[in-house]
């Protein structure tokens, strides 16, 4: 099924009940070692046959809006999932959609960078991170502002990239400082960026002519 344009105004919503049905399933297991072991195994059964059958949001809003039409294919253990087991496993597999539509856009603002003969690529923007990634080093700047911390609410980290797929690279935890204002903080940013742009002769980012 192909994957509908835009984002299904019941998406959000469906993410919000699917994890709370996981948070409740998951606290009443985590006390009863036998009521572990057959959540786990109920939820591992279904989420095996979501990952061959449901690849995009609206295949899985499908599941949840027919959940007895899903299960009825299934064979063993999850034909008899229970609601909340279904839940969790729709939370899990949207998880995955998610980051394989992250992957995509990763690797489509990546070749599009490369085509144009540019140096740096934003990979993320959000309100409260965006990251961009020098291309040649696969070095990245990642651009934090945490409201929710006490004090110093604007970090600055640097974290090791793939440089075709934007995936982090396994060994390379992320580096983060911290300042208590936002000029301070964009500050050590140009500075970081003109010494890792200083690496490959630097270049305008993707972000700076958008």
């Amino acid at each position: 099924m192909a994957e509908q344009v835009g984002l299904d105004p019941g998406w959000g919503a469906a993410r919000t009940r699917w994890r709370s049905a996981a948070d409740r399933l998951w606290s009443v297991a985590l006390v009863d070692d036998e009521g572990y072991r057959r959540a786990a195994g109920g939820v591992g059964a279904v989420l095996d046959a979501m990952r061959r059958r449901v690849t995009t949001r609206t295949e899985l809003l499908v599941v949840d809006a027919d959940p007895d039409g899903f299960l009825a294919g299934l064979d063993g253990p999850g034909r008899e999932a229970s609601p909340l087991v279904l839940a969790a496993a729709c939370a899990v597999r949207a998880d995955e959609i998610e980051a394989d539509r992250a992957r995509d856009r990763r690797i489509a603002r990546v070749a599009a960078a490369r085509a144009e003969g540019r140096t740096w690529v934003l990979l993320e923007e959000g309100v409260t991170r965006s990251v961009s990634m020098h291309l040649p080093t696969g070095l990245a700047l990642v651009v934090i502002d945490d409201p929710y911390r006490d004090r110093e609410l604007h970090g600055l980290g640097e974290v090791v990239l793939a440089t075709d797929t934007g995936d982090p690279l396994a060994g390379h935890g992320t580096a983060e400082e911290w300042f208590g204002v936002r000029a301070d903080r964009d500050a050590a940013l140009a500075r970081r960026r003109a010494d890792i742009g200083a690496l490959d002769g630097g270049g305008p980012m993707v972000s700076d002519e958008q």
